[in-house]
């Protein structure tokens, strides 16, 4: 048995570890909680313990501390610091601090697991994933226990129980991945509890008698937590059950990024605004962050100062010469905080719900109003039961360390529950500590499992569903499981309701759906905190504002080596996991289950709506109807091509548009996709001439671009990898016939059209293919092919945009090189623009060219000298890509830089639109996007930029 309980605090902006030692003698009326001293640097060279451990992760470089300086009493040769000596010398260091690590763990618009941390930093800083950075701040606390408390071996933290806190509004995704980093730093007995629940845990644990008895049956509780990365609002209802009090969670916010990052960020916009020097690059930018931080927390803290100091240090030579101090006064953040996060609003005032803008340039979707008190008055109307008002209120997070804040928010909601005669004086519960809270709640809730006292209910907060296709249910009598994304205004049917207790199962006997074994099968999923009603099995339809999608769920299902393709009648089951996760299940008649697994590495996009666009998806829905006989018409003639030479390969294209009655410019991306079903088929026929082979090459690229857009793009392009490299490897002289050989310039054109679906490591693997011939070792003789297959080689390598930005630099100042010959490589400009574009089309951000590279090669290319219009165009774009505004400071390139590009572009003939993308961030047009893939996109994709 176990000696420790442990609770952990994993923060945005600092973590702390509480426990319950179970040998030690009881606490009078209760158990007794304790903060474990975590031990960490706080100067080089010297480790101290201290209560928080700042979650700031510092990558030095070679040269920056002496040798010893971060080592640690168990690990000697450390590489990175965590902890205070991180947060405090790395936040004057610019672009080598890893913060608001759990901001990108939620991120759905990168991959959480590749690395891109410290955003904005040099290109030769090495970089970790949002969960690389959360294990080491987890890895660091299991270290500092085991050495302190945990010498027996029994005693380690790898082996007690664990109780780790995420914010209520995270998602599946976002817990699933929370826990992941608590396996990787080798936990093995973990559970997760809402920070939120964590707070009031800690007041249950920790309230006087005469507190307690303030708060009655009936009451309710307003559980208000901001913390450095997210804002979390919940409603605890108190209740009684045999003369004792109950406590049962009634609802939870939606998910909100918005803390008191924010708000430091915030600081350091309007403290730039007052600098000489102007606008900062990434890394400066940063580092004032993080003096803004330590100014707030001074200036709103007790007996503060007139001013406070903040300085940020130059770059390069002008380290020096270029630092930049500046005092920050309380008037500055008291605006900053007071009129753009908790101004006075109405009670139905409404949140902005517009385009993000300013508070995004970090990298990270921010909510677009920053008004903390906007969203409060919107939970609340939406959670409160009419003529009820919240009887109680807890403060949770760091950002409520200063009373005035707390004060602030309920002046704000004073008169929103004020009635005449009946004035409004909410029982304002105490905190043990704003900071430590969330771990003595997580301690004291492993306790009360331990020793089975009563917890608070309310189970699960969310309603889950899945997107379904009803095309089918005239002939099956039930609805068939989608393998389209299923828009909110399609139909849902409900999994999971919400308040399912954690670890109970719901077996959902109806409706039944029709998958197909043998291939893969998507499912779209979605979520509610404000549906309370439905039942599992539910079908409706909902309108676009009224679910939250979430990365969708996929699975392909397998029935055994010859079971084939077929049909397999399944219904679903769902379980609430005691870490507080979600499982989903298919289950068959015979009782055979397969778990539906959580895509954490798709993007999920946002697609705003466009004026005079139908709404959500209809435009493309209407346009990927097509009668099926013209498709099996064109079936028939791809396969009698490859079989029997009629029609020929030249005439193949032209015949598939006279059986579709449609050019192919004009075949939408459902039908491109249904042909691509044809050419697979008869893909082992595709070698028997080069004409076969070619118009194989030139079909499947056509049909599969961009290899990405409909949901199952990931498993069609895997498919064609497979194809290819094993017919590739089976070529050759123990080949039972003759084959043409794989290659050549149509074969590149292919994968330059459908890149965008190999993954990072299918990417890499092609590039390995094209390196010796576009970047040649020394020494080695490198490949000739012939010019037109050397254009395409380029092209295709320049259109891998999940390669790492470090081999793009490489490329890059190749093609340099070769744009200085005379002519110029008719390829080049088109390369370098994909490889240093500010927006990339489709790649993450942890792969975008840094901005000091690109700023580099502009400077090499405005003295540019074009011969003729092609080169003036293809130079002009080149500009305009890579001098592109975009609003994220980690991706654009300096004011001076972007302010030159334009002024060029203005003086040459170019589309007006080019210098306006430099001077302003717009949405790219179509003609751009098509220009900068290199040819048109199929009708009816939409692709959200960047």
């Amino acid at each position: 048995m176990a000696r420790f309980l442990v609770g952990i605090d994993l923060g945005t902006t600092n973590s702390a570890l509480a426990f319950v030692d179970l040998q030690a003698k009881p606490k009078a009326g209760g158990v007794k909680l304790n903060t474990f001293p975590i031990p960490q640097l706080v100067v080089a060279g010297e480790v101290r313990e201290q209560q928080l451990l700042p979650s700031f992760l510092y990558l030095p470089g070679p040269h920056d501390l002496p040798p010893g300086a971060i080592a640690l009493p168990w690990e000697p040769g450390a590489t990175s610091a965590v902890g205070a000596f991180a947060r405090n010398h790395g936040g004057k260091v610019p672009g080598r601090l890893v913060s608001s690590a759990k901001s990108w763990l939620c991120h759905p618009g990168v991959d959480r697991t590749s690395p891109l941390l410290p955003w904005g930093a040099p290109p030769d800083v090495p970089r970790l994933s949002p969960l690389e950075a959360s294990a080491r701040y987890l890895k660091h606390l299991v270290d500092a226990w085991n050495h302190t408390a945990g010498r027996r071996p029994e005693d380690r933290l790898e082996d007690q129980p664990v109780v780790l806190t995420v914010p209520a509004s995270f998602d599946d995704v976002a817990r699933n991945l929370t826990a992941d980093a608590a396996k990787q730093a080798g936990l093995k007995n973990v559970s997760l509890l809402e920070e939120p629940q964590a707070a009031f845990y800690a007041w249950l644990g920790t309230h006087t008698p005469a507190e307690a008895g303030k708060l009655k049956p009936g009451m309710r509780c307003l559980v208000v937590d901001v913390g450095g990365g997210t804002s979390d609002f919940s409603l605890i209802r108190a209740g009684e059950e045999q003369g004792e009090m109950t406590f049962v969670r009634d609802a939870v916010g939606d998910h909100l990024l918005l803390g008191g990052d924010n708000m430091d960020l915030a600081l350091a916009k309007a403290i730039e605004a007052k600098l000489p020097a102007g606008k900062l690059d990434a890394a400066q930018f940063g580092a004032l962050v993080q003096a803004c931080r330590s100014a707030k927390e001074a200036l709103l803290g007790p007996n503060p100062p007139d001013h406070f100091p903040v300085t940020v240090v130059g770059k390069g030579r002008s380290v020096v010469s270029g630092t930049i101090s500046i005092n920050v006064t309380r008037a500055d953040v008291t605006a900053a905080l007071f009129d753009g996060f908790f101004p006075t609003v109405p009670y139905t005032d409404e949140p902005n719900r517009a385009a993000r803008s300013g508070l995004q340039e970090m990298g990270l979707p921010y909510v677009a109003d920053a008004a903390v008190t906007k969203h409060l008055a919107a939970f609340l109307r939406q959670h409160l039961p009419p003529g009820e008002v919240p009887n109680a209120i807890l403060f949770n997070g760091g950002v409520f360390t200063p009373q005035v804040l707390r004060e602030r928010v309920i002046e704000v909601m004073r008169p929103w529950f004020e009635v005449p005669g009946k004035p409004w004086h909410p029982l304002v519960l105490t905190t043990p500590s704003l900071d430590l809270a969330v771990a003595w709640g997580a301690a004291y809730l492993a306790w009360l499992k331990q020793s089975g006292g009563r917890r608070i209910g309310g189970g699960i907060p969310r309603s889950y569903y899945l997107g379904v296709s009803l095309a089918d249910e005239k002939r099956s009598g039930a609805p068939a499981a989608t393998d389209q994304p299923a828009t909110p205004a399609k139909a849902v049917v409900c999994v999971v309701p919400r308040q399912l207790e954690e670890g109970n199962e719901v077996l959902i006997p109806a409706p039944e759906f029709e998958l197909e074994i043998g291939r893969p099968v998507l499912f779209p999923l979605f979520t509610s905190t404000v549906r309370g009603d439905d039942k599992p099995g539910d079908i409706f339809e909902l309108g676009p504002t009224q679910l939250l999608q979430l990365p969708p769920l996929h699975t392909i299902l397998r029935g055994g080596r010859r079971s084939g393709v077929k049909r397999v009648p399944v219904t679903l089951a769902a379980k609430a996991t005691e870490i507080g996760t979600l499982e989903l299940y298919c289950v068959s008649r015979e009782g055979n289950r397969w778990r539906l697994e959580f895509n954490v590495r798709d993007v999920v996009r946002d697609t705003p709506e466009r004026p005079g666009e139908p709404a959500g998806d209809d435009r493309a829905t209407l346009l990927d109807v097509f009668p099926e006989d013209k498709v099996q018409a064109a079936g028939e003639l791809i396969r009698t091509c490859y079989a029997t030479g009629a029609p020929t390969p030249p005439e193949l294209p032209k015949s598939l548009e006279a059986a579709l009655d449609t050019g192919r410019q004009e075949w939408p991306t459902g039908l491109c996709r249904r042909i691509w079903d044809f050419l697979a088929e008869v893909s082992d026929q595709r070698t028997k001439s080069p004409p076969h082979l070619s118009r194989w090459y030139n079909l499947v690229g056509f049909c599969l671009r961009p290899g990405f857009g409909d949901p199952l793009d990931r498993y069609r392009i895997e498919a064609l990898w497979k194809l290819i490299t094993t017919t590739t490897a089976a070529t050759g002289a123990t080949a039972k016939q003759p084959t043409v050989v794989e290659g050549g310039a149509d074969y590149w054109i292919m994968w330059r059209r459908v890149s965008g679906g190999l993954n990072a490591a299918l990417q890499q693997s092609l590039y390995a293919r094209l390196r010796p011939t576009l970047l040649p070792s020394r020494g080695k003789p490198a490949p000739k092919p012939h010019a037109n297959e050397l254009a395409e080689m380029w092209r295709a390598a320049a259109s891998l945009e999940r390669l790492d930005a470090r081999t793009k630099q490489h490329l890059g100042d190749e093609l340099l090189r070769q744009i200085k010959r005379t002519p110029v490589p008719h390829y080049a400009f088109w390369a370098l623009t994909r490889l240093g574009a500010r927006q990339q089309f489709y790649g993450p951000l942890n792969t975008l060219l840094h901005p000091d590279v690109a700023q580099n090669w502009l400077e090499q290319l405005l003295d540019f000298a074009p011969t003729n219009d092609a080169e003036r165009l293809g130079w002009g774009f080149c500009l305009a890509q890579l001098a592109r505004r975009t609003g994220l400071r980690g991706a654009d390139v300096s004011d001076d830089h972007r302010h030159g590009v334009a002024r060029l572009l203005r003086t040459i003939q170019v589309p007006a639109g080019w210098p306006r993308m430099v001077e302003e961030v717009v949405e790219p047009e179509g003609d751009d996007q098509s220009r900068l893939f290199g040819e048109a996109l199929p009708i009816g994709l939409r692709l959200a930029g960047g």
